[in-house]
């Protein structure tokens, strides 16, 4: 995973370029199960709303939802993982991302509990609500 890629709901990753988000499964949303079954994506083009669920991966376990992290417009669907689930399993950060999204948003990943680069921040502000 590179330095621009931050995590996202837990189980899924994004990266920004040029107003473009790539989206994809991060390796502890691979761990939950075994097998992908299939995987059901928006069409190109379509608009979505940030934090909505926009698609679904089916696996051995059950259901995962895909979210938009952004409002924007579907630019990309990646035909590889439509075609061959487990590349997802083979190669999350590269070959198996899932979808591309256009947006003039900017991330703001500071304020958004969403986004979490670094899991160790979310245990030290829990100790500081209870006290």
């Amino acid at each position: 995973m590179s330095e621009d890629t931050v995590n996202f709901m837990g189980y899924m990753w994004i990266q920004k370029e040029d107003g473009v988000i790539t989206v994809g499964i991060n390796e502890e949303g691979l761990q939950d199960f075994d097998e992908i079954t299939s995987i059901e994506l928006p069409p190109e083009n379509e608009k979505v709303e940030a934090d909505t669920v926009i698609g679904t991966i089916e696996t051995d376990d059950g259901p995962l939802d895909i979210y938009s992290p952004v409002n924007g417009t579907i630019l990309e669907i990646n035909p590889q993982v439509l075609e061959t689930p487990s590349l997802i399993q083979e190669d999350p950060y590269e070959e198996g991302w899932l979808l591309r999204i256009e947006t003039t948003e900017d991330l703001d990943e500071d304020e958004d509990e969403d986004f979490d680069e670094d899991d160790e921040d979310d245990e030290d502000s829990a100790d500081e609500d209870e006290e």
